[in-house]
């Protein structure tokens, strides 16, 4: 049996605000580069990302994402493959 989770990329988003004083009235296609986030940053995005639902997230995968909505899109996949 596969686990479904399907990320909003508000949660997203939300780990980008709490942990990366990301601003808040970012959108949740705003584009990555357009906030500044080196690849440091989303490293540690993945991290969490990965540490909160079970999957390995890589910041080159964010980085190619490119927007809360793509990583949340990202994670939903990885999950449901794994």
């Amino acid at each position: 049996m596969t686990s479904r989770i399907s990320l909003e990329p508000e949660a997203v988003l939300d780990v980008l605000k709490t942990h990366f004083d990301v601003p808040a009235d970012t959108a949740v296609d705003t584009e990555f580069q357009l906030l500044d986030l080196d690849s440091l940053v989303l490293i540690e995005l993945g991290v969490i990302l990965s540490k909160q639902y079970g999957v390995d997230v890589t910041g080159d995968e964010l980085a190619s994402a490119g927007t809360a909505v793509q990583a949340a899109e990202l994670v939903s996949e990885k999950a449901a493959n794994s």
